[in-house]
């Protein structure tokens, strides 16, 4: 699973922090003792240690301890960290004496138990309610090399992607080798067509060997001195392509466009996008309802006005809006308001200037076809024409188009 950003660390880190404190407060309890000073700082010591070294693991991720590298073996490795830590900390203290040793193994021995608990919840969780955040998503290879055969391995052993096959250019002597990545679907030129006809979700672009050979040949070379040797990635390229170190299933990448929606980055904001609106309908429900009047009442014609837009996936949708116009004769084209519109109305003016006209977008975040904040929605054809005049104009659909930009 792709390791999530800073916001979702902090988050995650304060889920595992929860987890142990509140444990070691019931098991004080379940034992007859009170949860006194030290069992408050033991507590304090264990959420902590656990938000720093346990935030950074991925809450949905499977636990396949039959893998050495995945989540769950290395939160458990973590985990065995912490009671180290709190074991030197408590010799050195000298409150070792203060401390029921039935209770510290118990706490000791039962958090990893808990911590899979959580896990389980929240993966049901997720499949339950927020299913898109844990969906397969169909996966292909750029470059055939070594990287790309460990990646393909790591794929076709997760549950979170289906990998298609691979392009490149070179085949002939190494098509038996490359055979382990999948099948070739065509060559790097194929790429782009093949991504929009089959709505290819993933790309993984393995960098090309071209200087590894030269690098290595330093590297056996600097092995006869005493010297110590870092490789520099280009930062140069980092920036101009926006990309941000990452991981997947184990295996390092640069990450270079992500949709927020998937894994637990989805969750949250899954609930965030429910309830808010939720409550925002309930709040704004007599005020929206004098809007309607009013509109009703000021020129002939519905309430609500509805346009077709693009949203996730570059996928159509009906966005609804307070009519700020009058009604006219439908037209295939549409054309921009402009300021001192004629075709606006006097109560779509007043509409317009405070935004009041996209509250019945709450209708649209509440469906899950938009998000509270994310990139505003644009007509079909004002999208068709932005796609072709403006560069990676369709990256901005990798999200729910926004009530607010």
């Amino acid at each position: 699973m792709v390791r999530s950003g800073i916001t979702t660390t902090m988050m995650q880190g304060a889920l595992y922090a929860a987890v142990p404190a509140l444990l070691l407060m019931a098991i004080v309890d379940a034992y007859g003792y009170p949860f006194e000073p030290p069992y408050q700082v033991m507590a304090m010591l264990g959420a902590v240690f656990s938000f720093l070294l346990l935030g950074r693991y991925d809450l949905l991720a499977e636990w396949r301890m039959d893998r050495p590298g995945s989540v769950g073996t290395q939160l458990l490795y973590s985990w065995g960290v912490i009671v180290g830590l709190m074991l030197f900390i408590a010799y050195v203290s000298r409150y070792t004496g203060y401390f029921s040793r039935v209770i510290v193994t118990a706490w000791f021995v039962m958090t990893p138990a808990a911590l899979a608990l959580l896990n389980f919840f929240a993966r049901w969780f997720t499949r339950r309610f927020v299913p898109h955040a844990l969906a397969q998503r169909s996966a292909v290879i750029v470059f055939a090399n070594e990287s790309a055969q460990m990646l393909a391995r790591s794929l076709q052993e997760s549950e979170l992607y289906r990998l298609e096959g691979y392009f490149d250019d070179r085949a002939g002597d190494r098509d038996a080798q490359n055979a382990r990545i999948g099948r070739l679907l065509g060559r790097v030129q194929d790429l782009v067509p093949y991504v929009r006809e089959h709505h290819t979700e993933v790309v993984f672009i393995m960098l090309p060997e071209q200087g590894i050979g030269r690098a290595t040949e330093l590297q056996d070379l600097l092995g006869d001195t005493t010297a110590s040797v870092y490789f520099v990635p280009n930062f140069a390229l980092y920036d101009l392509i926006g990309a941000e170190l990452s991981e997947v299933e184990g295996v390092p990448v640069l990450r270079v466009s992500e949709t927020p929606l998937f894994g637990i980055d989805g969750v949250y904001k899954h609930v965030f996008d429910f309830c808010a609106p939720a409550v925002g309908l309930v709040l704004l429900a007599p005020l929206m309802l004098a809007i309607a009047a009013a509109v009703r009442l000021d020129s002939r014609g519905p309430a609500l006005y509805r346009q077709r837009r693009y949203g996730l996936n570059g996928q159509e949708f009906v966005v609804y809006k307070f009519r700020t116009m009058h009604v006219n004769d439908p037209d295939d084209r549409i054309v921009q308001a402009r300021r001192d519109d004629a075709r606006v109305t006097r109560i779509g003016r007043f509409l317009r200037r405070t935004s009041l006209d996209e509250l019945p977008q709450l209708f649209n975040v509440l469906k899950g076809e938009m998000s509270l904040v994310g990139p505003r929605p644009h007509a079909v054809q004002h999208n068709e024409y932005y796609r072709k005049a403006v560069k990676h104009y369709m990256v901005r659909h990798k999200v729910k188009p926004g009530l607010t930009g």
